[in-house]
């Protein structure tokens, strides 16, 4: 008897109830960013029942006095006079909503996904939020690389330009003194670890001291430590798309929240979640059927503000990277 191939098979039309396809009730992962702009702010906040916007104030610092006194004569008493910086906090929220249907019909945890979608958007938008009020002067901060592409000079010498300004690091320490804190994109940070010029990169595995990381931080050069991160801003300049480095000291922007309702520190969000309000439904006055399962929510009460608008204590640097 000649062979023959099986009567019934997957692809048979009559075999209308075969499963189309295998269901994996876990998401794949997804492409995240991290959210380090938090990490160079100065952290305050305004109590509860106290108004919403906060009042900062610095005293001018005086000149030099190069007059000789006069033998046997009371001078006139000096004043100071004073800046001030003022913010008003906001209210940022979103929600969503599933079905009680859906919730009863779904394989997937429908509640839980929702609360890490919309922890994920909570996340991203104080990191954006910080970095939008940094972008505020990029004309008067900006800075062009030293040579085609980033290298660890254009750190030094930003350094240089803020230091030359009495501009304080961010970090002090016992053996390198102070040092400032960077932002940067992969795509720049390719072409200064690629530069193998001597006192250039330094790995954060060569360090003298490990447990002084912060996070996201992936090295060292010109007396900054680096932060790597995809969420930066970008231009274009002379045709070309340029990438925002940000090189940043004390004092340069504020954090404020209103006590209690700030946003969730939240650095990495693959490896920690963003607060957010899970409420289950029912039926109510304002849902009679009960046909909303779930809602899943966030508030918090915010702003950011530069601190310091004379001189400004920060810098931006245009990078052009090579592999883009």
């Amino acid at each position: 008897m000649p062979y023959a191939p099986a009567g019934m098979q997957t692809t048979s039309p009559g075999l209308t109830h075969f499963p189309a396809a295998y269901y994996r009730r876990r998401q794949l992962d997804q492409l995240m960013k991290k959210f380090v702009f938090m990490a160079v702010t100065e952290p305050d906040n305004i109590p509860l029942r106290e108004g919403k916007t906060i009042q900062w104030y610095r005293i001018d610092l005086p000149s030099a006095n190069t007059t000789p006194s006069a033998e046997g004569a009371v001078g006139a008493s000096l004043g100071y006079a004073s800046t001030t910086i003022s913010a008003t906090v906001n209210e940022y929220s979103d929600f969503i909503t599933a079905s009680t249907l859906l919730l009863e019909t779904d394989i997937s945890p429908t509640v839980e996904n929702m609360s890490s979608w919309l922890g994920y958007r909570a996340g991203l938008s104080t990191d954006t939020i910080v970095r939008t009020e940094l972008d505020t002067a990029v004309a008067s901060v900006s800075v062009n690389t030293i040579g085609t592409y980033l290298a660890a000079s254009d750190f030094l010498q930003v350094r240089a330009l803020l230091r030359g300004q009495d501009v304080p690091g961010r970090s002090q320490t016992d053996t390198e003194g102070e040092e400032f804190h960077a932002i940067a994109h992969p795509y720049v940070l390719y072409d200064m670890m690629a530069d193998n010029t001597a006192g250039g990169w330094i790995d954060v595995r060569k360090y003298t001291r490990p447990e002084t990381i912060i996070n996201a931080e992936v090295g060292k050069a010109g007396g900054c430590r680096i932060m790597e991160s995809t969420n930066v801003s970008t231009a274009t300049v002379n045709g070309n798309t340029v990438y925002y480095v940000y090189v940043v000291g004390a004092g340069a922007i504020g954090a404020v929240d209103l006590a209690g309702r700030g946003p969730s520190n939240v650095k990495n969000p693959k490896r920690q979640a963003f607060k957010t309000n899970v409420i289950m439904g029912k039926p109510s006055i304002a849902d009679p059927e009960g046909k909303i399962g779930a809602a899943v929510s966030y508030r918090f009460v915010f702003t950011v503000k530069l601190l310091d608008v004379v001189v400004y204590r920060y810098k931006i640097i245009y990078a052009d990277p090579s592999i883009v």
